[in-house]
């Protein structure tokens, strides 16, 4: 529903350009082959948001302290003057609102309702915009989040807890594979619970998604980042090779100890 979403190329290597730049990203190899589109000797910009930033770019505009990237977009074009017009604002208020979780989560800021409120200026239709992002599910993808919460485990005095999905429902259900904020809800929501963990088993046998989320009190960025990946102390993620149970056995371990 996003205007401009026909304008993006894929498999498309660009070499008469002067800037680059990479949004929301903390590590150039996370873009995978896509790096081999940025040319040594063009300038390279790094806008993020990301604690775990590796400041990769020429020119690197890391604030760990705002809600997401979208809100750095929008404080980038008022430093500029840049007159917003309403497709821009629609695009980056679905950022803010998508990646706060819809305000809630604690990296909300007064700048962020600031930023919020100034697009809202341009007649957006709010109700629309949440019902698109978290609305729109199918009945298929409902009985197989049902399917998702049966395998809710908890552990440390019900400090921890943590959900999968195996690799044989992601076939099923596609959409689960792109799902993480609706599906780890259900195990950070419950009282108590310090640490949440979601483990995606993206390849059979061999490659697992781990998501995590922390209510404060354990920086996650630090727990992910011991298994290579990263991202905000309340918010992170990484990947790991291996089957589904030894990815969870290895994570669960390394948490437990984490959590007092």
């Amino acid at each position: 529903f996003l205007p401009g979403l026909g304008s993006i190329r894929h498999n498309v290597i660009l070499y008469d350009y002067d800037v680059g730049a990479l949004v929301d990203c903390s590590d150039i190899s996370r873009i995978g082959k896509a790096a081999k589109a940025f040319r040594k000797d063009r300038l390279l910009l790094n806008i993020d948001h990301h604690i775990s930033n590796t400041m990769f770019a020429d020119v690197n505009w890391v604030k760990p302290n705002a809600s997401c990237a979208s809100e750095m977009v929008y404080e980038l074009f008022k430093a500029l003057s840049v007159k917003i017009n309403k497709a821009e604002a629609l695009c980056l208020y679905t950022g803010i609102l998508a990646d706060t979780g819809s305000f809630k989560y604690s990296s909300t800021s007064s700048f962020t309702h600031l930023a919020a409120s100034e697009l809202l200026k341009h007649n957006l239709d709010v109700n629309g915009i949440y019902r698109h992002i978290h609305e729109s599910l199918d009945v298929r993808t409902v009985k197989a989040l049902g399917k998702v919460i049966e395998t809710l485990k908890i552990a440390r005095k019900g400090k921890l807890a943590w959900l999968e999905v195996k690799n044989g429902l992601i076939k099923k259900e596609p959409a689960l594979a792109e799902m993480t904020d609706e599906i780890i809800h259900f195990a950070r929501a419950i009282k108590g619970v310090e640490v949440a963990l979601l483990f995606k088993e993206i390849k059979a046998g061999r490659e697992v998604r781990v998501n995590l989320r922390s209510r404060g009190k354990v920086d996650v960025n630090r727990l992910a980042s011991f298994f290579g990946g990263g991202g905000h102390k309340m918010a992170s993620g990484c990947t790991m090779k291996g089957s589904l149970k030894d990815a969870v056995n290895r994570f669960t371990t390394e948490a437990r100890r984490r959590i007092q």
